[in-house]
């Protein structure tokens, strides 16, 4: 099982998706997909759409689940000690990351 949670997507991003996902929110989509095809299409997710996104996933792992993150959503992932967290950034630190990428 896959969820994705796409920022901002536009409505041909959101159209793509509705093929192999279902939309149960805006911009959430839940999808049922071999590792090969969840694999590609979070490559399209970054290389092409260059899309805010955040993508859950089942894993065989400790917590049954492997988070990845693009581009500056809203929730940060942290590993501490093997176990995937989401971290909120403070407003002083979210402000800090956007001067940083505004001055590259």
């Amino acid at each position: 099982m896959v969820v994705i949670i796409l920022e901002k997507s536009t409505p041909s991003q959101r159209g793509e998706m509705s093929r192999l996902a279902i939309e149960v929110k805006s911009g959430v989509f839940v999808a049922s997909i071999g590792a090969r095809v969840r694999d590609k299409l979070w490559e399209k997710i970054v290389d092409k759409w260059n899309a805010k996104a955040l993508m859950l996933y089942t894993t065989n792992n400790e917590q049954g689940y492997g988070i990845r993150s693009h581009g500056d959503p809203s929730r940060e992932v942290i590993d501490f000690d093997g176990i995937s967290l989401l971290c909120k950034p403070l407003k002083k630190e979210r402000k800090q990351k956007e001067e940083e990428s505004n001055e590259d």
